[in-house]
């Protein structure tokens, strides 16, 4: 059992990065193998729209997404987390998203194997966690027909700023960590 956390956040120790560790932290202790990808760490380009990896069935970008995008193939599941920026998932999510059109035959059928689970972790400082939920709904939404990738669950924290202040709230923790055990059934 794999799995991974990608988390598009420029802070690593903020409350969406801060919730992702937690549930791969129990997913480790549920005995799956786990890893996480920074992607603001990461040296890539977006997609370039070129179609080779329709013809060859991976991106044509060697870069350091490569092993990202190999990770999602052979994980079971996959954590990601996105703060909300300006009303939509960060530059650095949006860009990594766009280059899993890899992952997608030229028919649109999923390249990735079937059964593959997944959690949305979500972070925003607007008090209320109802005003970005269609993002992470539509998110849902897409990598279901695109990539064959279930959505068990999305935790969003909502009204929290200062990073890491997610921890003070022992709900939100105990979700993710009841998320991580979920990955792993």
């Amino acid at each position: 059992m794999k799995a991974i956390g990608i988390i598009g956040s420029p802070r690593m120790n903020g409350n969406t990065a801060t919730l992702v560790k937690q549930t791969l932290e129990s997913a480790a202790e549920a005995g799956a193998e786990t890893e996480i990808f920074y992607l603001n760490e990461l040296e890539f380009k977006g997609c370039q729209g070129c179609g080779y990896c329709k013809i060859h069935d991976k991106c044509k970008l060697q870069d350091d997404l490569t092993k990202v995008l190999n990770s999602i193939t052979k994980a079971d599941s996959i954590v990601l987390g996105s703060p909300i920026y300006f009303s939509q998932f960060t530059g650095q999510m949006r860009l990594f998203l766009d280059r899993c059109y890899s992952l997608i035959n030229p028919d649109f059928s999923p390249r990735v194997a079937p059964g593959k689970k997944a959690v949305l972790v979500g972070s925003h400082g607007a008090p209320d966690a109802a005003i970005y939920a269609a993002v992470f709904k539509e998110f849902a939404g897409n990598i279901k027909s695109f990539m064959g990738v279930e959505t068990i669950d999305t935790i969003i924290a909502a009204g929290y700023s200062e990073p890491g202040s997610v921890k003070s709230n022992a709900e939100l923790m105990g979700r993710a960590k009841a998320a991580g055990l979920k990955l792993t059934n």
